[in-house]
Order: C-alpha cells, then structure tokens, then sequence
C-alpha cells in the first residue's frame, strides 16, 4: 500500500509539474494599449479608450468601466486601414481659429498625424452582423492581425444568412430591418466606413421615437423576419478626402478635400416592394476627419425612411 501511494503521489506531483511547466509555456495575453473603440463593441461607449488583448480564442477590450470580447470563430472579416486626425481635438481646432493673420491655416497642415484603423466585421450568438472600428497606432495594425491569424481582406464578400419569408399579418409596423452596406466593384468603400455608416445608421434609428424596433442583418427571429421596412445602401463611387488640406485652406476646406460618397438607398417593404430606390451623394468638407461622411449619410438615409414611410400612409389610408 506504501509502495502503491507512493506511485499515486510521484504520478499525481508529475501531473502536476507538468501542467505548471504548460503553463509557462503559454506566453502571457499580447496588448495594445491606448486604443480607441469608435463604435460597435457591445456594451462600450463610443469612442471609448481602452487596452486590446488576445489569449488565442478571443479578442478582448477593456477599459476602466467594463470590457468586451469577441471570440475569433464569430469574426468573418477583419481589415486594416489608416486616416489623418488633428493632434489637438476639438481644442486644437478652437486654438487654430483664434490665429490671427491666416496662422490658423498654416498650423493645420501640420497638426495632424495619420494613425492606423483596425476594422472587425462579426457575428454574435444569434447569426446577427455587427461591426466594430478601433483606433491605434499605425504600427500595432500588424500585431493586431497576426494575433488573430487574419489576412487584412482584399474583396468583401458577405456571410450573412438572407431573410425569411414572413407572412403578411406577422409584420410588425413601424420596425426596420438593416441589411449589410453593399459595395459597388468601383466603389472601394473603406471597410471602416462601410462598418461606420452601418452602426451608426443602426445607432441613429434606434433614436427615432417613431420606430418601434430596429433589426441587424442576419436575425433569424420571427420578429426581425417581420420588419415592416428593409434599408439597403449599396456604395457606387467614393472619394477620400485630406483633413489635413481642409484645415489649411480654411473655408475653401469645403469644396477642396472633401470626403464624397455616391450610393444607392433602397427602403422597402417586407415584401420586397420598393416605396424607396434612388441615388444619393453625400459629402464631408467640415474641418473634421473624413469618417464622419458616414454620420451625414445616415442622418439622410432616416430622413428618406421617414419621408418614404409618410407617403406610403397617405396611400393606405386612401
């Protein structure tokens, strides 16, 4: 029985040991730190700021309020980008204003710095597509995609499930679904600007007091198949502008450098029948980064619903 306990003990300190020792061997979470989360990361503000990590099985981000995760088999695409802002934020804008003598101008060519984007596209536990935009360091973009075993995509190519077929008294009044941003093949949309403009479309119509709900593509319920409207934005042609040159030429920054975006908005109703189908062009010539054209864009793609969806009452009720 000595001998017997002694095998069960020298057995069970090895076991040991060698968990100890695969313990070591696994190197520690890589970081990133002083990221910025622009949107998309459930249960983080916008534009919060924070450290990436990654243990092998999932991304995560945290700040000092909380965190959030991403497991690697739900993410369909990652990609990387870059963009100019101003070192100085809104204060730096401020200051360059109060400048006499056109100094303004002349600083805002040259306080600005190009940081690098990483672009998230996936999906959560119920197939529904999200997207999420982080800010950091220009040289952290390769770390960050070789940690998570990605190649940055070159075509995008969508893996969201196409809606089913909802009977008509199931519709629900009043709710939107958001399929995916479509690119034209002569478009080159930005993967951050098309995952930009479809948060924060989902984002500003969620703020609409009229609409009831707001369904992500990708949602297999009853009740996101039922969605009374379905809005499709499909980019044609876009133009990237220069931060940079919009600050140093003043109010000439709106027509000089501007970010432009030609697209295709198609509102309709759940059964395919479009009360919607136009080609709009929105721009960005405020002495702002060229993300935000996806902020204008959205507030005009809510106005279209808005306007599309009153007439269609007027015809109901005649």
């Amino acid at each position: 029985m000595q001998a017997a306990a002694l095998i069960l003990f020298t057995g069970t300190s090895l076991q040991a040991q060698t968990k100890g020792i695969a313990a070591l061997d696994q190197p520690p979470p890589r970081k990133i730190t002083s990221v910025k989360a622009l949107i998309g990361l459930p249960g983080i503000e916008p534009n919060s700021v924070g450290t990436l990590s990654f243990n092998g099985r999932n991304l995560r981000f945290t700040t000092e309020q909380g965190f959030a995760e991403i497991p690697h088999q739900r993410i369909i695409e990652a990609s990387s980008g870059d963009e100019r802002v101003e070192t100085g934020g809104t204060a730096g804008q401020i200051a360059r204003m109060l400048i006499p003598y056109g100094g303004g101008l002349a600083l805002g060519a040259v306080t600005h710095k190009k940081v690098g984007l990483l672009t998230l596209e996936f999906l959560d536990n119920s197939g529904e597509y999200h997207g999420a935009v982080f800010v950091l360091d220009s040289e952290d973009i390769a770390t960050a995609l070789d940690e998570l075993d990605v190649l940055p995509a070159t075509t995008h190519v969508s893996a969201i499930s196409a809606p089913a077929v909802c009977p008509t008294w199931k519709v629900q009044e009043n709710t939107v679904r958001v399929e995916e941003i479509e690119t034209g093949l002569q478009s080159e949309f930005p993967p951050e600007d098309r995952v930009l403009l479809y948060e924060r479309l989902v984002q500003q119509l969620k703020s609409e007091k009229t609409i009831l709900n707001v369904y992500r593509a990708g949602d297999r319920s009853s009740e996101g198949n039922c969605a009374e409207f379905r809005i499709k934005v499909r980019a044609i042609a876009f133009n990237k502008g220069d931060q940079a040159v919009r600050a140093s030429v003043g109010p000439l920054g709106h027509f000089v450098g501007t970010t432009k975006l030609t697209f295709h908005l198609t509102v309709s109703t759940q059964d395919g029948t479009p009360i919607f189908d136009e080609d709009m062009k929105k721009s960005e010539g405020s002495d702002s980064d060229s993300l935000n054209v996806t902020k204008v864009i959205s507030k005009a793609v809510v106005k279209s619903l808005k306007k599309s969806r009153k007439h269609l009452r007027k015809t109901q009720l005649a």
